[in-house]
């Protein structure tokens, strides 16, 4: 008789340790999942942040394409020779101050 009151006290102790087992577990999971959520959080705001930066790099992109265009016309070649090299039109008279 001795023996089955052995045997029930020891099936008590394995399923408190199964018991704690399952508890340090489910808590692994639980921490595992909240820095998971984080991070998720984190390159959600990335996402974002980089889509924001294309949108500004296409605008740019966009400018530039522009101003190439505008580089090429004639009007661009005028501006560069008066603003550089102090050349005027035909049709234009040039006042220089005294020092």
């Amino acid at each position: 008789m001795a023996k089955k009151k052995r045997r029930k006290g020891s099936n008590r102790r394995e399923m408190i340790c199964i018991s704690a087992v399952v508890l340090v577990l489910l808590g692994a999971v639980f921490v595992q999942g909240n820095r998971l959520r984080q991070k998720n959080r984190e390159y959600e705001e990335k996402v974002v942040s980089l889509s924001e930066q294309i949108a500004q790099e296409s605008e740019r992109a966009a400018e530039i394409e522009e101003l190439k265009e505008y580089v090429n016309t004639p009007e661009y070649a005028g501006e560069a020779a008066k603003q550089k090299l102090g050349m005027v039109g035909e049709d234009e008279i040039l006042f220089r101050a005294e020092n």
